[in-house]
């Protein structure tokens, strides 16, 4: 989805690995945004391209890991049931198909419609970008705040 939403609004797909944001986004992937490496990783990146954009990246790249992360769980639990292998599905399985299928059936929805349109004007790129991030916050923020209060604001 996210090479179709660049295609549409006049970027371009680069598989630049030399580009900072690839290298932090990178080695952000593969600690899992957490460590001495990634701390590095983030000050060579705010050496190369500013405070403000390393943040925005890095704000990217822990939503694109809990993208992964629960779509790898949605899509796990969604497999039990479709295999029918339903002694192995969990009340965590039906509570992320139930809080998190929806909002992961309106994103494959809009990749399916992507794959359609051509390129679209800045202002309507900046419309759907917050059409594609409130539900997504709407959603999140329950458990966030859930989350801070078991764990006593630590994150």
């Amino acid at each position: 989805m996210h090479g179709q939403l660049a295609r549409i609004c006049g970027g371009e797909v680069q598989d630049d690995d030399n580009l900072p944001e690839v290298k932090y986004a990178k080695a952000f992937a593969v600690e899992v945004g957490r460590g001495s490496t990634i701390t590095s990783a983030f000050d060579t990146l705010v050496n190369k391209i500013g405070i403000k954009h390393a943040k925005s990246v890095n704000a990217l790249c822990w939503a694109l890991l809990w993208g992964k992360t629960t779509g790898n769980t949605l899509n796990n639990a969604r497999d039990k049931i479709l295999k029918l292998k339903l002694d192995r599905v969990t009340s965590i399985d039906l509570f992320i198909l139930c809080y998190y299928g929806p909002l992961f059936s309106v994103i494959g929805i809009l990749n399916k419609i992507l794959l359609v349109i051509s390129k679209i004007p800045k202002v309507a790129s900046a419309a759907l970008g917050a059409t594609l991030w409130l539900p997504q916050a709407i959603n999140i923020t329950p458990l966030g705040v859930f989350s801070l209060l078991v764990n006593g604001g630590v994150v």
